[in-house]
C-alpha cells in the first residue's frame, strides 16, 4: 500500500489499482460528524430535544457543541439515529457519492449505521450497478461483507477510517474491486499534539 499526499487529499494505491479516499474529516475535530452537526443541532432544537444520544461519543460531543448549550450528550438521552441519517443523506453523503462517480465499489462505514444506510441509499440512486462493500457488521444494504482488522497507516487515522481500508484493500485482493472509494472518515491526535497547550490571545 502507497500513500501519495496531493493538494485536496491523499491517493492511495494497492497492487497499482487507485482507492479513490475522500477525506471527510476536518479541523478541529478531526470527525466526519461536522459537516452534519450544525443540521442536527437545529432539528434537535426544533423537536424540543435537550438531551440525545448517539452510540459515537465523539461525534455526540461535537453535536453537542453545535447546540450552543440547547441540548447535551447523554446515555439516557433520546435516540436520533434517524436524525442522523436524514442529516447524512441531506448533507455529506452527495461528497461521497460524487467520489464513487467513475468506480465500482462503495466501502460503508458499518460502524456508523446511519451514515452506512445513507451512503447506500445515495449510491443506490446515483450509481446503478455499484457494488457496495460493508467494512463489520449491521450493514444489511451491502452485497459483500468484511470484517476487517484496522491496519496502520502512515498518516493518523482514526479507527473507522482505518476499517474502511482494510475493507477496501481486502475488495482488491478478493477481486470484488478494481477501483474501490474508501471515505476516509476520522483521525487521531498523535500524543505529542494532545500535549500542545491551547492558548487564547
Amino acid at each position: 500500500m502507497e500513500f501519495y499526499l496531493t493538494e485536496d487529499g491523499v491517493a492511495i494505491y494497492h497492487k497499482g489499482r487507485r482507492i479513490v479516499a475522500p477525506v471527510l474529516y476536518l479541523t478541529p475535530t478531526l470527525h466526519y460528524v461536522q459537516h452534519v452537526a450544525p443540521h442536527v443541532a437545529k432539528r434537535l432544537a426544533d423537536m424540543g430535544i435537550d438531551k440525545f444520544y448517539t452510540d459515537d461519543e465523539a461525534a455526540g460531543r461535537i453535536i453537542e457543541l453545535a447546540c450552543g448549550g440547547k441540548c447535551r450528550y447523554a446515555k439516557d438521552g433520546a435516540d436520533i439515529e434517524q436524525v442522523m441519517e436524514y442529516a447524512y443523506y441531506n448533507y455529506l453523503a452527495d461528497k461521497v457519492v460524487a467520489a464513487a462517480i467513475h468506480a465500482d465499489t462503495l466501502v460503508l462505514p458499518c460502524a456508523d449505521k446511519p451514515l452506512a444506510k445513507a451512503l447506500a441509499r445515495r449510491a443506490r440512486e446515483a450509481i446503478p450497478g455499484i457494488t457496495l462493500i460493508a467494512a463489520g457488521r449491521g450493514c444489511p444494504d451491502a452485497d459483500h461483507h468484511h470484517d476487517p482488522t484496522p491496519l496502520q497507516t502512515p498518516i493518523p487515522l482514526g479507527p473507522t477510517s482505518r476499517a474502511v481500508l482494510a475493507t477496501a484493500i481486502w475488495a482488491i485482493d478478493e477481486g470484488l474491486a478494481e477501483a474501490p472509494v474508501a471515505p476516509l472518515l476520522d483521525a487521531q491526535c498523535t500524543q505529542s499534539a494532545l500535549q500542545v497547550p491551547i492558548t487564547h490571545p
